[in-house]
Parts: C-alpha cells; structure tokens; sequence
C-alpha cells in the first residue's frame, strides 16, 4: 500500500515553461515534467538510518541535505512552432540539495548538473550540458526550478516544482 500510492503520487508532473525559438522568434511552451530520483545520499540522517535511499526517499532525507542522481522526462503540450522539437526531451544529472531555515523543511536551495536530449523533427539530434538550480518550500514539496542547456536549441527550461509525499 505504501509503494502503490507513492508511485501513484510521483506519476503526478510538475508544470514547465519551456523555451521555443529560431534565429527569429522565440516564445514559452508549456510542458510537463516529471522528476525521477533512484538514488539519495543524505548527509544528516542519525546513526540508525541509512544514509543511501532508492526511488522512495523522504523529504526530511533529501532537504535537510543531500546529493543525489536525477532523471527528468519532459513532455510538451501542442507542438513546438519554431525549433522544430519532438514533443519529448530529457535531462540527467547529479543535483546537491542544501538546507537553508528550519533544516530544509521551510526552505531549501539546490545545484545540479548534467546532460540533456533533444531532438527535432528532421532527426538532428541536440546533447549538451544541462546546469540547474532551485529552491523549495512547504517542506519540498512546491519549489522554483530553473535549467540552462549549454549549446541546447531550447535552451531555457523553468518551472513550478511539485513534489507529493
């Protein structure tokens, strides 16, 4: 029962704005985007809890310090009118999260880095370095996220991060 309504939870996206632009024009798309974490190490857990979650990892675990691999899938809403993008893209990396009041519970800041896909309709295909950094609330479960993809042709990825426990 525990896992089920977890996982259900998770499948829950977070909205995103996701940058659409040609040498011309350039405009926000919205998109969903969902956040995947197999792997935490957190830094302030006492010495009856392990230090290493997978998949299923607990708030207190993650914002009151941590380290952990990302996997992130987007997918657009409608269709991109000027780079020409498949409606799905993805983003992996490693992200640091770091209290900042009340041991991460009322507020929280994050970095992170990684690698991003994209690929556009005519099949070029877009790889790069994806840079991060966010900052969360209400006991991480709302915060700002935003990802610049180095060299990407949407380059500009921000978004309302919403995390159920």
């Amino acid at each position: 029962m525990k896992w089920g309504s977890w996982a259900l939870l998770q499948a829950i996206p977070s909205p995103t704005f996701f940058e659409d632009r040609n040498s011309e024009n350039s405009r926000l798309k919205f998109g969903l985007e969902w956040q995947v974490i197999p792997l935490s190490y957190s830094f302030k857990v006492n010495k009856y809890v392990s230090n290493l979650s997978f998949f299923y990892i607990k708030p207190i675990k993650k914002f009151s310090g941590s380290a952990e691999i990302f996997f992130q899938p987007s997918l657009i809403v409608g269709k991109y009118k000027y780079s020409e993008l498949k409606k799905f893209s993805y983003k992996t990396g490693i992200r640091l999260v770091l209290p900042v009041a009340q041991n991460g519970e009322y507020l929280a800041v994050s970095v992170g880095a990684g690698y991003f896909s994209q690929k556009t309709e005519s099949g070029i295909l877009r790889e790069g370095i994806t840079f991060e950094a966010g900052i969360f609330s209400f006991y991480g479960m709302l915060g700002l996220k935003f990802n610049y993809n180095q060299n990407g042709i949407s380059r500009y990825n921000m978004g309302i991060y919403f995390k159920y426990y």
